[in-house]
């Protein structure tokens, strides 16, 4: 079962005059959407963001999560806080952060290209199609190449939860207008520690290398409570967490954590936080950013946004785009 999350940024392309000399400069209403879905087997669950103009995928991220034993993995932020929520030796793992060690165990089974290498294949593969283009080539049968310079089985399944995603973004209903090529552009992700301890943040970016065009925000968390919904193929991963425990999207699950922060003394639910934020940011250089995260950020400088913690998740935008 997919879970959707919708985020803006529209698009329709248009051609605008600038006022000296006529000259023209492309325009574009960018739009971005998040899935959280099931595209590989029942061990991991993906993650992907999707930014489409109109009909198109302008660019596409993917990664999975997973939970796994070994010494030499690479655990996600904060790892050190989720022991008493984890079985005995386990981690929960990014598969584009720990790609070395991942990769390495593909390549036992047979696997010539690493898992990182093989997510970039299939984001190069979509970026310029159509929604319907995609839908048409999943509804067939993809041959073993259809994808070039990817040797994953489950093409098809990625290629379903990106046009997911984009549908996703296509229904979301703010924009973000950007002037210059699309070429000059490139999607970024990454993940950290934007706030406290109990949770990590995923962070994507898309970027021009001076400016954040837009960004898109999502935190874990390890909770307990039988009305949390879980991250998709929960049923699998029983015997990797302690009892009750279920690891949850707070963009998702934004109604139940959204009420446990009320009880705090909240008035503004956690995915509409982030989407503050995220329109903070959109347009500034990431230079003007890291000039409001040196100094002290006053309780109303981020505009609908009543997070403690602005500087943190403005930081991992950052960290993100200059990546």
């Amino acid at each position: 079962m997919k879970k959707f999350i919708s985020l803006a940024l529209s698009v329709v392309m248009a051609l605008s005059l600038v006022a000296c000399g006529g000259e023209t400069v492309e325009t574009h209403q960018l739009k971005v959407g998040h899935v959280l879905g099931a595209a590989h087997g029942t061990k991991c669950f993906a993650s992907v963001t999707a930014v489409v103009e109109g009909d198109k995928v302008v660019a596409a991220k993917i990664d999975e999560y997973q939970f796994m034993s070994g010494d030499e993995l690479v655990s996600v932020p904060n790892a050190e806080n989720y022991t008493a929520s984890l079985a005995e030796g386990v981690k929960l793992i990014s598969k584009r952060v720990d790609t070395a060690v991942y990769s390495t165990k593909m390549a036992a089974a047979g696997s010539t290209v690493a898992i990182d290498v093989n997510y970039d294949a299939i984001e190069a593969h979509v970026a310029g199609k159509t929604i319907a283009d995609l839908e048409a080539e999943i509804a067939g049968e993809m041959a073993e190449d259809a994808v070039a310079g990817c040797t994953l089985a489950d093409k098809a399944g990625y290629i379903g939860v990106i046009v997911e995603a984009a549908k996703a973004a296509q229904a979301a209903e703010t924009a973000v207008t950007y002037e210059g090529s699309l070429d000059a552009l490139t999607l970024k992700y990454g993940l950290g520690a934007a706030h406290g301890t109990k949770c990590f943040a995923e962070v994507a970016v898309l970027t021009d290398g001076e400016k954040v065009v837009l960004a898109y925000i999502d935190e874990y968390q390890f909770m307990s409570g039988d009305e949390l919904i879980s991250v998709p193929n929960a049923e699998n991963y029983t015997a990797s967490l302690a009892e009750g425990v279920k690891l949850v999207s707070k963009r998702v699950d934004t109604k139940v954590y959204s009420e446990k922060m009320a009880a705090a003394g909240s008035t503004v639910a956690i995915d509409a936080n982030y989407d503050a934020v995220q329109a903070h940011v959109a347009g500034k250089t990431i230079a003007d950013l890291e000039t409001e995260i040196a100094g002290e950020m006053a309780e109303d400088a981020v505009a609908g946004c009543t997070l403690a913690d602005k500087a943190g998740y403005i930081g991992v935008i950052v960290s993100v785009a200059k990546a």
